[in-house]
């Protein structure tokens, strides 16, 4: 999964984990191996200037070479492509962000099937919300899915200091302002 450090990817390594999948997780830099690595992915592919055309080789390395069943993409953007590569015949890739508003140029030849998270198609019904709640539920209860929040803001005046943090790029988890 890409921008596995954000809130969303701090979560989907816990889902990962909880519904029997094997997690590798995407950062840009070294300093949050460690602790990705603590929330439970299996491995951490620090991506730095390499982008996505190195991730997609990392991941055949540490696969040997048959790839990954399902990307979690917050990026997108020109990297969508070469991350597909990344993808075992017959993969999934997931887009849930496009972080990289350059244009993404989609994979024709290869069999995969590309995704657009959609809130809706899980809570969109009755069973749904109940089977999504439910799901959430028993990880919160039995543990093992732990929010992760990165830092803290008190007020409102604190907003410009937590937007700083979050275009740094330095935090793991979500950002709290509380008011």
């Amino acid at each position: 999964m890409t921008g596995a450090s954000s809130g969303v990817g701090t979560a989907a390594i816990q889902v990962a984990r909880r519904i029997g999948a094997i997690p590798l997780a995407t950062t840009r830099t070294e300093a949050k191996r460690q602790r990705l690595l603590a929330l439970g992915a299996e491995d951490v592919i620090v991506s730095g200037e390499s982008g996505a055309e190195g991730v997609a080789k990392e991941v055949g390395r540490l696969t040997g070479g048959r790839g990954v069943e399902v990307i979690f993409d917050a990026i997108g953007g020109p990297g969508f492509r070469p991350l597909a590569g990344a993808l075992a015949p017959g993969g999934s890739l997931v887009v849930y962000g496009w972080l990289d508003p350059g244009p993404a140029e989609l994979p024709w030849n290869w069999p995969l099937t590309i995704h657009a998270y959609a809130n809706m198609a899980l809570t969109g019904t009755a069973d749904g919300r109940r089977r999504s709640a439910a799901f959430l539920d028993a990880g919160l209860t039995d543990g093992g899915f732990r929010p992760v929040v990165g830092e803290v803001f008190e007020g409102l005046d604190s907003i410009r200091d937590a937007h700083r943090l979050m275009e740094s790029n330095a935090h793991t988890g979500k950002i709290v302002v509380r008011i």
